[in-house]
């Protein structure tokens, strides 16, 4: 898969390897980032990968002369890239769908023509995977959404979205690390900490991690609650060994 390269600024490119969400795509934006890293090490400050592109921060100007950028694509051509799938962490992450954290569960089932239950096992049965970490800290934007939950973001955000807020919008899933405005359908909650500054380490999820959702009682949220504020570290015993 070859990217298309969009000057960004005179320093910045971007190089894109479509728009979709999934295996693929991400299997070629990590092997790309590895590759210029490795190839062009002293020509980069850094390179920021998300699910679909690299945007590369280089130590010289690329605007005026487009020269390194073919020499790149050249290059990656004729580089040997292995689509495996990489090992990675498999996370377990509680939620409690309980109408009291659920905030636009039943607006949501009633649009796509389901019952809150099947939103419910349709978000809680496929396995996840972490494409990139932002725009909040700790904040996984997750592949693998099935896609008869596919709907539109909320049209006014809210002021404000609770922590371990599970929300769904466009094509993804998402969990809210720390309380803040948001747009996002709301259709659950988990009791445990995505980011914690006094927890090792303070981000939970990584990318690359495999996630999957348990659907608990509202008992079980509060029981695990309590026991995450007893200590911060029990958290870890979500994630299993590397798969």
């Amino acid at each position: 898969m070859f990217p298309s390269v969009i000057i960004q600024d005179k320093k910045i490119a971007s190089f894109i390897f479509g728009q979709e969400i999934d295996e693929e795509t991400f299997q070629h934006v990590e092997a790309f980032d590895q590759f210029i890293n490795i190839k062009y090490k002293k020509l980069i400050v850094e390179t920021v990968p998300t699910y679909h592109m690299v945007t590369v921060f280089f130590n010289k100007e690329i605007a005026q002369d487009q020269s390194l950028l073919t020499d790149i694509i050249y290059k990656w051509k004729k580089f040997e890239i292995q689509l495996q799938s990489s090992k990675s962490r498999r996370v377990t992450i509680p939620v409690c769908y309980d109408a009291l954290f659920a905030l636009d569960l039943e607006r949501v089932a009633e649009e796509l023509n389901l019952t809150t239950e099947q939103v419910i096992k349709k978000h809680s049965e496929p396995t996840y995977k972490v494409y990139l970490i932002g725009f909040l800290p700790g904040f996984p934007y997750l592949g693998g959404l099935n896609k008869e939950l596919f709907v539109p973001r909320l049209d006014k955000p809210r002021k404000s979205v609770e922590k371990g807020s599970v929300g769904i919008g466009g094509r993804q899933t998402g969990i809210y690390p720390v309380t803040s405005p948001g747009g996002w359908n709301i259709i659950g909650k988990t009791p445990i900490d995505l980011f914690d500054v006094n927890r090792n380490p303070a981000f939970l999820l990584q990318p690359g991690d495999q996630i999957t959702f348990k659907s608990i009682s509202i008992d079980d949220f509060y029981n695990v609650k309590e026991n995450v504020e007893k200590n911060p570290q029990y958290i870890l015993n979500l994630i299993d060994t590397k798969i």
